[in-house]
C-alpha cells in the first residue's frame, strides 16, 4: 500500500504491538485473582476478564484489562538499560525481568544476574554492545540463551549455557556487537556441597 504526505516526507512507521505468550497470560490472570482475593475486583467480573485475558494477544490488550487496579498489575513493558563507561556494574538479587534490555560496555564491566529475578515472559530479548569491557549473564539451570545473533570484531563470545532446556523454559535472545571485549552467559557457578554432591558415586 502506497503511503504519501502533502509535505513530502514519509509517515512515521508504528511501533509493532508487543506479542505476549503463555506465561505472560497466566501471570496476568493470577493478578486478577489476587484483586478478588484483595476485594479489589467483583468475583461476577473475573470470569468476563479471565476470558479476554486467556485470549490477548499483546501487552496493549493485558494492560487494558488490568488497567482499573493499581498495584496489582504493572506492565513490564519498560526496557531495562544499563549502561558503563570505565565502573562495575551488577543486576542480581530479587528484580523483575522486562521483555527487552539494552546492555552498553564501553570499559568496564557488567554483570547481570536472573537466578533469582521474577520473569513472566517467555522470551526476552537483550540487546547487547561490548566495547572493550565484559558482560556476563547468570542464568537458572534450563533456561535458554541463544546468541545467533551476536557478533564479533576481535572480541570474544561465550555461552555456557548448553543444558537441555526445561519445557516452557525462558529464553535469552542476543543480539548485538561484540567489539574487542567479551561476552558471556553461564550458570550460577556450584557451591563446594553441591559439587561434591553432584560427583558422589550412585
Amino acid at each position: 500500500m502506497e503511503r504519501t504526505m502533502a509535505d513530502g516526507h514519509e509517515p512515521p512507521v508504528p511501533e509493532p504491538a508487543i506479542r505476549v505468550g503463555d506465561a505472560d497470560r497466566e501471570a496476568a490472570a493470577e493478578r486478577l485473582r489476587t484483586a478478588v482475593a484483595e476485594g479489589q475486583l467483583e468475583l461476577a467480573e473475573l470470569d468476563e476478564r479471565l476470558a479476554a485475558t486467556y485470549t490477548a494477544r499483546t501487552r496493549t490488550e493485558l494492560d487494558s484489562i488490568m488497567a482499573d487496579l493499581p498495584g496489582v498489575y504493572r506492565s513490564e513493558g519498560r526496557p531495562l538499560t544499563l549502561h558503563t563507561a570505565s565502573g562495575s556494574l551488577q543486576k542480581n538479587g530479587y528484580w523483575t525481568v522486562p521483555s527487552q534490555i539494552t546492555v552498553k560496555c564501553e570499559s568496564g564491566a557488567i554483570k547481570i544476574d536472573f537466578t533469582e529475578a521474577e520473569c513472566h515472559h517467555q522470551e526476552v530479548e537483550v540487546s547487547v554492545e561490548v566495547m572493550s569491557g565484559s558482560v556476563t549473564l547468570i542464568v537458572p539451570r534450563g533456561w535458554v540463551v541463544d546468541m545467533d545473533d551476536v557478533s564479533t570484531g576481535s572480541g570474544s563470545v561465550g555461552n555456557k549455557v548448553t543444558e537441555r532446556p526445561e519445557p516452557g523454559a525462558r529464553v535469552l535472545r542476543v543480539v548485538g556487537h561484540v567489539h574487542s571485549g567479551s561476552f558471556r552467559a553461564r550458570y550460577r557457578r556450584r557451591t563446594f556441597r553441591q559439587w561434591l554432591a553432584g560427583h558422589r558415586a550412585p
